[in-house]
């Protein structure tokens, strides 16, 4: 499936070996030929239809507690920094007198630094003085988990999204995100866009899953100061990995990395669909906004004879 090809070569990417461009190179040949956004018919719901804007969020306001979720304990990467070490220790030949065997159980063991101090023998050359490194090294590194794990937390919170999908025609979203109906659905041309067109560029997949996105091996690279194996774009995936409960959404993310919560330019909306239950009233306003902008108006109605929206066109 593309969309796992898309996903290794994002994790597969590295400051020596770079393969986004790769990524995006995939993307670029399964984006859909439309994407849309359904909408509340509110002030800041028309202000960006006139501006022709959209609204980057903090996964925080998210109404799924686990979107942009991850995986990555303490524990598991603490275990992980030490093994790194230990690893470094045995390329260095540092560890003279310690069989393989007790290598491999240190590091299958929750403190492997600790471990592989217990079977230091003082009587080798050397030897105490690698014990009081190796114990200088545990006392230091769960020091240095917090602070990635700090650091990880806080890169989530500048990371934003807007969220669209590929249909314009689910009951649900109608019902959640258009105001029960009563809102509006923005269809977006992406065909007529450049390939560098920054939509197109911050646009990705959501990969649905019922696995929360493993972190530890990036925290990793990012703890150890690991510049050579360091991934700038590993994040996206933590923002675009979703419980598959959520599949049917068929959804697509615009991710940008930023301080505040902002507006962004996107194009001019090709076509604007009015919920089946939007008043008269604001049907007549949305019509005023969408022929000052030369869009095309669309409303749905409710198909007689089974469960399915159909997009009329209002002359």
């Amino acid at each position: 499936m593309w969309i796992q090809d898309f996903v290794d070569c994002i994790e597969g990417s590295t400051s020596d070996q770079p393969r986004f461009a790769e990524a995006l190179s995939i993307k670029e040949q399964h984006l859909p030929k439309r994407i849309y956004k359904y909408r509340r018919d509110c002030c800041n719901s028309r202000r960006n239809l006139e501006t022709d804007t959209v609204w980057l969020s903090s996964p925080d306001s998210y109404n799924d507690p686990y979107d942009c979720s991850f995986r990555l304990s303490q524990d598991d990467l603490l275990v992980a920094l030490e093994n790194r070490i230990l690893d470094t220790l045995v390329t260095g030949g540092n560890l003279q007198g310690v069989t393989a065997e007790q290598i491999e159980s240190a590091k299958r063991s929750r403190n492997p630094l600790k471990t592989i101090v217990g079977c230091i023998r003082d009587s080798f050359s050397a030897g105490g003085e690698l014990k009081l490194k190796v114990e200088f090294s545990s006392t230091r590194t769960p020091g240095v988990v917090k602070d990635t794990i700090d650091r990880v937390q806080q890169l989530r919170k500048l990371t934003k999204a807007c969220s669209f999908s590929e249909i314009n025609n689910s009951l649900l979203m109608w019902g959640h995100y258009a105001d029960n109906h009563r809102g509006f659905c923005l269809e977006y041309n992406l065909e007529g866009l450049g390939a560098d067109h920054r939509l197109r560029e911050t646009l990705y997949p959501v990969v649905y899953t019922n696995q929360l996105y493993d972190l530890t091996r990036w925290a990793l690279t990012l703890a150890d100061r690991d510049t050579g194996r360091f991934n700038d774009e590993i994040l996206i995936l933590c923002v675009i990995y979703k419980c598959d409960e959520w599949k049917y959404e068929r959804e697509w993310r615009m991710v940008r990395v930023s301080s505040t919560v902002e507006n962004c330019l996107v194009p001019t909306p090709a076509r604007v669909f009015l919920g089946s239950k939007m008043e008269a009233a604001n049907v007549k306003d949305l019509r005023a906004i969408c022929s000052y902008k030369g869009i095309e108006v669309w409303q749905m109605r409710l198909a007689e004879h089974k469960f399915e929206l159909l997009p009329e066109r209002l002359d």
